[in-house]
């Protein structure tokens, strides 16, 4: 899947298309003095937001991060304390600290993670490749959408 993201994501999104908003119903990322924070979801109040490309930028990021943390047997970071890098670059620092990880951990210790019993780490990164995966999918169909924006079908 990082192949995928090398070849198809990173360096292949710019700052506009990463902040175009689909539709008026949006999860998205706030520039601040402190750097660039996240909105978050209300998951029990329908309907869901659409989220924006650099939402989800910022959302493999804090999610990988925090699971390096946990992984690690550091706290977790939480989604509100998070500041998006502004970039792909967020994604690849990720990768490289999780492919460090992967190489020094047991993978078959029980991590306290987003599941009510530890899991183990093997577990964990299986977890992490299928949300990696989710995540590039929505940002491909974004990019398609934002690409396409105002060509209409012709009637």
């Amino acid at each position: 899947m990082w192949r995928f993201a090398d070849s198809y994501v990173i360096d292949r999104v710019d700052l506009d298309a990463a902040l175009w908003e689909p539709s008026s119903n949006v999860c998205t990322v706030h520039r601040g003095p402190d750097g660039w924070s996240a909105d978050w979801p209300d998951e029990d109040n329908g309907p869901l937001p659409d989220a924006t490309i650099a939402w989800l930028l910022w959302h493999i990021e804090w999610w990988w991060n925090d699971t390096i943390a946990r992984v690690s047997g550091e706290p977790g970071i939480a989604p509100s304390t998070y500041r998006w890098s502004g970039t792909t670059v967020g994604i690849v620092h990720a990768k490289e600290a999780w492919d460090r990880v992967l190489e020094e951990a047991d993978l078959d210790a029980l991590v306290a993670w987003y599941l009510p019993e530890p899991q183990p780490a093997w577990f964990i990164a299986a977890w992490v490749n299928t949300e990696l995966t989710k995540n590039l999918a929505e940002i491909n169909q974004l990019k398609v959408l934002y690409e396409n924006r105002g060509s209409a079908p012709q009637v």
